[in-house]
């Protein structure tokens, strides 16, 4: 399908020109998001064609010509400086001789202390651990807006007795995601398996905090772009779950969207965030109860799994007519160049969005997978699902 994708936030917006993408961190910064070391390297793989005329350090897998031109193919240009490496000290060399050019560096997850000074980050590592502690939430947002909770050491932990569903999360200021911090704790058996987990995990985390159990009928994750004289909403999307606070995906649905209330509200956020420092990407988790009520759970100041979707959704639904859309994942198998072929009849046709590639053939960790991250369009969320699975078939997941 002829037509080129534009992100609904340029990347002058996004980030200073002055920024470089350079995510590739250690196993200590990310023990509380349940890494393996290929990780490391496949996160440097996201935002390809959000950077254009900045810099991007990423793993040979993730930023190599051949993954270019799929993501060209399908509409999305890609204009960064990639510097590639293959180990973490060609990345950190790259990322080293880039700031002593006067380059800020900015990553989801901390960089590893005592590689680079305070001012060679975008975002001072003070600032970022602290916007990212869940618990620190009621810092920038308003009290009508949260759940109950209460902090816990693990002494008050192990006194504590479960009276009703509720959510154990980490207190600390360790970076936390994909809901690997976070326990569900319908029952009191749950409860005390997930004491237990905390307390095997306590040299990661000082302590935790219970978090009533809030009903709501959807939660998006809301993007915002917090820029020198303003944060931007780029809107929500729908957050999937396997099990509660286990997401497994995202829709992005025109019969579902976040209603104003949401935007104004992340836009509140995201100002309290760039009176303090916070520049770049973030998504807001936000919750709507089921009396009508807005509740903010977590914070996610760096951006997030659905950043790219909400970026190029709108471009991508005006080319097609196709309005909703749903991401999709795969790790299939094969010669890579089999599968950039299997890929070209559902990018041609419009109905699917590369939005992370990463070549298995070029990484020894991944066992031959590739990663295939994008979203589908479909004339409704039953549709794009639908094609979600058609594309899993095609590619012989």
């Amino acid at each position: 399908m002829s037509g080129n994708l534009a992100p609904a936030i340029p990347p002058e917006q996004l980030y200073p020109a002055d920024a470089v993408y350079m995510a590739r961190t250690n196993l200590f910064e990310t023990r509380m998001l349940g890494y393996e070391p290929l990780n490391l390297d496949t996160v440097t793989s996201h935002l390809v064609g959000c950077l254009n005329g900045r810099a991007a350090i990423r793993h040979e897998a993730g930023g190599c010509e051949e993954i270019f031109r799929v993501f060209r193919r399908s509409g999305i240009d890609v204009a960064e400086e990639t510097l590639t490496y293959r180990t973490a000290d060609e990345a950190e060399s790259a990322a080293k001789t880039l700031v002593s050019q006067g380059k800020r560096l900015f990553s989801p997850y901390p960089l590893p202390q005592g590689w680079f000074p305070d001012d060679a980050h975008l975002v001072p590592p003070e600032l970022y651990r602290s916007l990212n502690a869940k618990i620190n939430l009621g810092a920038i947002v308003q009290p009508e807006y949260l759940p109950r909770r209460q902090p816990l050491n693990y002494e008050e932990l192990d006194r504590f007795e479960f009276a009703a569903p509720v959510f154990l999360k980490a207190a600390g200021d360790a970076a936390t995601g994909w809901g690997y911090a976070v326990q569900a704790c319908p029952d009191k058996v749950a409860f005390d398996n997930a004491r237990r987990w905390f307390y095997e995990h306590r040299d990661s985390v000082p302590g935790v905090f219970v978090e009533e159990w809030v009903d709501v009928s959807v939660c998006w994750c809301v993007g915002i772009v917090v820029c020198e004289e303003e944060t931007i909403c780029i809107g929500g999307a729908e957050q999937l779950f396997s099990s509660p606070a286990k997401q497994s995906g995202s829709m992005i649905d025109p019969e579902n969207l976040l209603p104003e209330e949401g935007w104004a509200l992340a836009v509140q956020i995201g100002e309290a965030a760039r009176k303090r420092g916070y520049r770049g990407l973030a998504g807001l988790d936000i919750g709507l109860r089921r009396d009508g009520r807005l509740t903010v759970f977590d914070p996610n100041f760096r951006f997030n799994s659905s950043s790219a979707q909400l970026l190029f959704h709108g471009s991508a639904a005006a080319r097609t007519g196709l309005p909703a859309s749903c991401s999709f994942q795969a790790t299939p198998g094969g010669a890579f160049g089999s599968l950039a072929k299997q890929l070209e009849a559902p990018i041609s046709e419009g109905w699917f969005v590369p939005t992370r590639i990463f070549d298995g053939e070029k990484h020894p960790l991944s066992m031959g997978k590739h990663i295939i991250t994008g979203f589908i369009l479909g004339k409704h969320r039953l549709a794009a699902q639908e094609s979600a699975r058609l594309l899993e078939r095609t590619l012989e997941i």
